[in-house]
């Protein structure tokens, strides 16, 4: 007769949670590629059969009489509940009167073997009779307690598969290992994507104006600077500071980032700060003044005639800073950055005029000083 189930399950119903697992263990079980499997070139151990009835007394019934004999291997779950179980021992009877004994792989799940305690006697009746009766056919169990579920489960498919346990079981071993190493790396995979993608990078920017002593410039509408990070656009107060912004998406991590920056009295800038790796990223701008306190320039000129004052001695910051009129009275002072300020004492003398000696005059360009002839 052809054999169109690898196994048959003989269980009592009480250990159906065994007899699920053994099935569906079996069922995914991949055969090894040097192993052939007779029931249609498969590489899985299927179809398994497992009766789902609930019937514990009486005669085989058609479906599965005919299921027990197309069955090549008959795997009997041994526990205390599958000894008491007339239908388990049937089904174990019918497979030794057959001529099958060598066919059956006794799983034990709990309880012994041949116990002299009833209460832990896991064989089926007529099993534990015909061993007794045949010492020579003593089937060997394989214990879940004493190996182990990994260990018996190989041991059941090397029995099935004429196969020694070692090889099997380090095969499995190297599949495990194989399987732990994906899933690891798929799940590494999954976390980076979605740390990468879903969680986003929280950007702070440090405004660095190495001169800050310097006036703080507003605009006509009141704004003192605008800095733009990503196409959000932040009002600024202050320039010398730190502030919080937006929290850009994740996959700008590593990414250069658009940034610029318009303030009164400082250079625009455009730059491409790259962002951090991490959950924070922490960016920098270097704001750089413009020339507008840079240059002290203008003329003096007299008093009376409004004619240029050759020669006349402009002096500021107590006479660290002194220059003299050309021809035509123009004078110019380049301040270094750090001299620079809104305002200045002023000095400015010349032969023949009065001094001109004021202590807050506003730094600028094309200024004019008149100064009055000494009397």
């Amino acid at each position: 007769m052809e054999r169109k189930n690898f196994a048959f399950i003989s269980y009592n119903h009480k250990d159906v949670k065994w007899a699920k697992w053994l099935q569906k263990n079996l069922e995914t079980y991949k055969l090894p590629t040097e192993i052939h499997n007779e029931f249609d070139d498969s590489r899985f151990i299927r179809p398994v059969f497992r009766d789902q009835t609930d019937l514990n007394t009486g005669v085989l019934g058609n479906v599965l009489r005919d299921n027990l004999l197309a069955s090549k291997f008959l795997i009997v779950l041994c526990s205390p509940n599958s000894a008491k179980s007339e239908w388990v021992s049937k089904e174990v009877q019918s497979f030794i009167e057959w001529g099958r004994l060598d066919c059956i792989i006794p799983l034990i799940v709990d309880g012994q073997p041949n116990c002299y305690n009833p209460d832990l006697e896991c064989f089926p009746r007529y099993l534990k009779e015909y061993t007794q009766a045949h010492p020579e056919a003593e089937l060997l169990g394989v214990s879940i307690a004493e190996v182990g579920e990994r260990k018996a489960f190989i041991r059941v498919v090397s029995k099935m598969l004429d196969v020694s346990f070692d090889t099997l079981w380090k095969r499995h071993e190297r599949e495990r290992r194989r399987r732990i190493a994906i899933n690891s790396l798929s799940a590494a995979a999954a976390l980076f994507l979605i740390y990468w993608f879903a969680l986003p990078v929280q950007l702070t920017m440090t405004l660095h104006d190495a001169q800050h002593q310097l006036p703080f410039g507003t605009t006509a509408d009141g704004v003192g600077g605008v800095l733009t990070v990503d196409g959000n656009e932040y009002q600024l107060t202050t320039l010398d500071t730190t502030i919080q912004l937006h929290s850009a998406a994740g996959y700008h991590r590593l990414q250069p980032i658009d940034v610029s920056f318009k303030a009164p009295y400082y250079d625009s800038i455009s730059a491409s700060p790259v962002v951090s790796a991490g959950l924070g990223s922490k960016l920098s701008l270097d704001l750089k003044r413009d020339d507008t306190f840079r240059f002290f320039s203008g003329r003096i000129l007299d008093f009376d005639t409004q004619e240029p004052i050759v020669g006349a001695e402009f002096s500021i910051d107590e006479g660290d800073f002194k220059v003299l009129t050309d021809a035509d009275g123009h004078f110019c002072i380049d301040l270094p950055i750090e001299a620079q300020r809104e305002y200045k004492d002023v000095i400015i003398t010349a032969e023949g005029y009065q001094i001109f000696d004021s202590p807050e005059e506003t730094v600028a360009s094309d200024v004019v000083f008149l100064l009055h002839k000494a009397k």
